[in-house]
């Protein structure tokens, strides 16, 4: 029996995605399980595999063009089942976006014959002047009584050529260079569009002192290291995170009509830089687990990030996202929320700085850590509480160790 593959919903939010590559041709023969193309989406380009085994009988989709979910990929049937009537049902996809060509501009209009400069109103010496010097006087500007072109007139028009003549040509402008958006940088735009357009962001600033929360990580990392594992200063912010969003539910939350979900988990999502995009591989349930436990899902994450491995599974279910952008010497910046998550938190550098202690100019290491939240859901006091308490575990660690389970 004849299968149809169609466009797969792999998020929440996902309405449409890209045909990336077709592994197989028409005609080509394909066993189930055996991936016979990718599609793309904002997170991830997934490898679609076939549900049956047959004969790919007919591609309905090119690469590089965007549908919506649901729409028809592909057939596989056996190769001589008659699959006219899939083919009439199956809706024409749109074809891969062209570049827009530039539009013809209409070609100069030709000036008056001098013949015609009886109808020119000028003053004879005007009249005798550009005849003498081959001026069409339909472009010379009168300034006379009504607009009467006076021998001035004239004679500015000729020092206006002489000047133009004598001028340098401008130099061309080269081409500048194009770089075509790639299927997942365009869904990313796109998405990144709508969140700045719909959500009222607000964005709060918080400086911690850093020095206790060194002196934790030296002291953990060499029995990390032991288990293999890395003790990122990322999975200690995501520990804090999971702690205040438990005690302020509304920033693990999102907005669906006129009610606001509450998650029941808290999955984090940690912003990663790859080649070819910005991934975001969640760890979940982080306020269940300890210290170990998140170390060890956020390499294995990472990992999978950097060698295009991560699955599906890996990139969905998110409740909230860090971002951090201290390793680039960012102090601070304003995060934009990940749909359809209504919080983020933008982790800056750190830094050692003066700062007034007990009356006292110290040096210490400080952080900057921007919250930006969704204000049709969460109010500034909710915000400033969340991240005051946030501030308050990780200049303080021996509170966060009390609820590391």
């Amino acid at each position: 029996m004849a299968t149809v593959i169609t466009m797969p919903k792999l998020g929440l939010t996902m309405t449409s995605g890209s045909v990336a590559k077709w592994h197989k041709k028409e005609g080509d023969r394909v066993e189930k399980g055996e991936v016979i193309l990718e599609v793309s989406t904002e997170k991830i380009t997934y490898k679609v595999e076939a549900p049956e085994s047959g004969v790919l009988r007919k591609i309905l989709v090119q690469p590089g063009t965007k549908v919506p979910i649901g729409t028809p990929l592909c057939i596989i049937a056996a190769p001589d089942e008659d699959i006219s009537e899939l083919l009439k049902e199956a809706p024409t996809a749109p074809a891969a976006e062209k570049p827009a060509q530039p539009e013809a501009k209409p070609a100069p209009v030709a000036a008056k014959p001098a013949g015609e400069e009886v109808l020119i109103k000028a003053t004879p010496i005007a009249k005798k002047i550009a005849k003498e010097q081959g001026i069409d006087l339909a472009l010379v500007t009168g300034t006379g009584p009504g607009g009467r072109i006076v021998e001035k007139d004239v004679l500015d028009f000729i020092e206006r050529q002489k000047a133009v003549a004598e001028a340098k040509p401008v130099a061309k402008a080269a081409p500048l260079k194009r770089i075509a958006l790639s299927d997942v940088r365009q869904v990313i735009a796109e998405r990144m569009s709508t969140s700045w357009q719909n959500s009222p962001m607000v964005t709060l600033n918080v400086d911690v002192d850093c020095t206790l929360l060194k002196k934790l990580r030296e002291d953990l990392k060499s029995s990390f290291k032991e288990k293999g594992l890395n003790l990122s200063y990322n999975y200690i912010l995501m520990k804090a995170c999971a702690v205040a969003l438990k005690e302020q539910p509304m920033l693990n939350s999102y907005l669906e009509g006129n009610e606001v979900v509450l998650y029941d988990e808290v999955n984090i999502g940690l912003a990663v830089a790859t080649e070819e995009a910005l991934l975001v591989p969640v760890v979940k349930d982080v306020a269940g687990k300890n210290l170990y436990e998140i170390a060890s899902d956020g390499d294995a994450l990472i990992e999978k990030a950097r060698k295009g491995e991560l699955a599906i599974d890996d990139v969905t279910g998110g409740t909230f996202t860090i971002t951090n952008l201290g390793m680039f010497g960012v102090r601070d910046f304003t995060p934009i929320i990940n749909p359809p998550q209504c919080a983020i938190l933008g982790v800056g550098e750190m830094k050692d700085k003066p700062c007034v202690c007990d009356g006292q100019i110290v040096v210490k290491p400080m952080m900057t850590l921007s919250l930006t939240f969704d204000h049709r859901i969460v109010d500034g006091a909710q915000g400033a509480m969340f991240i005051r308490r946030v501030k308050e575990l990780l200049e303080n660690p021996l509170l966060l160790l009390a609820v590391l389970k």
